[in-house]
């Protein structure tokens, strides 16, 4: 084992926690390290020739001026107590640690940083890139969104500005990941995770934070699916694309439509449509348009968390059913999440928005299918009670609450 650079590193990350690295302008406080204790257990006063060798080292280092040290009382020549690094020879010390300065490392991820936030236009990842070059000048250190790796720092950085300047167009992520490095898998791999955590914390969206969302939901908001986005309805709908007449009236089994199509298309007319029902689980989605949908009602599968080109089909739906007196309703999990989902569909596309089968009565109706949840869970549920968004649910929160039970849609299909 080389105990010259494991000294000199064990003193060097010390050196890098400390005030006297952050610059502050007098301390008399050493960076040492005690040999006879868990700092440096290599140092083995039993093991005779060990503990010998590191005797040699350390006696070397002082010699050469990069550290001093001291005996312990009684065992002079025999044992050392403790070493402590010289501070007027830190650049020789990085030079034989084989160690790039942590200040290095900051000063370059500053620049990167600083370049990437010239190019940025989105504000959530300005936003970001703000916060991360005060943490950098202030703390001189990495923060923790950024990799301390050189490369992946720079790779993340390559895909902020590959999100920003793609914009709204929507790419499946193995193929995200080729155009930006090559490699299909590497994003997947490498800075996946990553991103996800910036965008949790830094993307415009309250109930992001609030842990309902799947990971691919979130990926979407940004553009990078999966697998290609499709929106499926059945119901009374006649359409223009690329100026030619869709109509959707007779597929009474229910119809996908994908991105290009729901970006070039403009409904036209929902003739005889009185009502519109989004519903959250694909499954009783199926199920209620093969056996419960009315001829007069648009029934859409809405799934969890809409992505951008869900929420665009849905405001192009609402801009034509509003004019038309059509009523809105939405189904879905009797739970945090179905209570989330209702209320962003409400509060950003559809402000009159009504819940189906989402009250106590339809609680109550499927008792035996309760979920029981824990007390973290039953806090977040509590919070929605003084959000006035959520006005819709507080007879059934309270109820949920007391009974400390959720109930999933699948509930119904077996219930009816």
């Amino acid at each position: 084992m080389n105990y010259r650079k494991l000294i000199l590193n064990r003193l060097l990350d010390k050196y890098e926690r400390s005030s006297a690295y952050k610059g502050a302008a007098s301390t008399n406080r050493r960076i040492l390290i005690n040999l006879c204790s868990d700092e440096f257990p290599e140092y083995n006063i039993e093991d005779t020739p060990t503990k010998d060798l590191i005797n040699s080292v350390v006696m070397d280092l002082e010699r050469e001026g990069l550290i001093g040290f001291e005996w312990m009382r009684f065992e002079k020549g025999n044992i050392i107590s403790r070493v402590w690094l010289n501070l007027d020879a830190l650049q020789e010390a990085y030079r034989q640690a084989e160690r790039v300065p942590k200040r290095k490392h900051v000063e370059n991820a500053l620049v990167l940083v600083q370049e990437a936030k010239s190019r940025i236009a989105s504000s959530w990842i300005r936003s970001f890139l703000e916060d991360a070059q005060a943490w950098l000048e202030q703390k001189l250190s990495i923060p923790p969104f950024l990799p301390e790796d050189s490369e992946l720092l720079q790779n993340l950085l390559k895909v902020l500005l590959f999100i920003d300047v793609k914009g709204e167009d929507e790419l499946l992520e193995r193929v995200f990941s080729l155009r930006c490095f090559g490699d299909s898998k590497y994003f997947e791999k490498n800075l996946r995770r990553r991103l996800l955590s910036i965008i949790k914390k830094y993307w415009q969206e309250e109930d992001l934070q609030a842990g309902e969302w799947t990971d691919d939901e979130i990926l979407s908001l940004i553009g990078i699916v999966k697998a290609p986005e499709q929106v499926e309805f059945c119901g009374n709908m006649l359409a223009s694309i690329q100026g030619r007449v869709a109509d959707f009236t007779p597929l009474i089994h229910g119809v996908a439509i994908n991105t290009p199509t729901i970006r070039d298309m403009a409904i036209l007319e929902l003739p005889t449509v009185k009502r519109i029902l989004f519903i959250e689980n694909k499954a009783n989605y199926v199920d209620y348009v093969f056996k419960k949908r009315n001829p007069d009602e648009l029934v859409i599968y809405h799934g969890g968390f809409y992505s951008p080109v869900k929420g665009l089909f849905f405001k192009k739906i609402y801009e034509v059913a509003c004019r038309c007196g059509i009523t809105f309703y939405h189904w879905g999990d009797m739970d945090l999440g179905g209570f989330q989902i209702f209320k962003r569909l409400k509060t950003r596309i559809i402000p009159t928005l009504q819940p189906y089968l989402m009250d106590v009565d339809a609680f109550t109706s499927v008792k035996r299918f309760w979920q029981s949840f824990d007390e973290k869970y039953a806090q977040a549920l509590q919070k929605l009670l003084y959000d006035p968004d959520y006005s819709e649910f507080h007879p059934l929160i309270k109820v949920m609450l007391k009974e400390k039970a959720r109930v999933e849609q699948e509930a119904f299909l077996s219930y009816e």
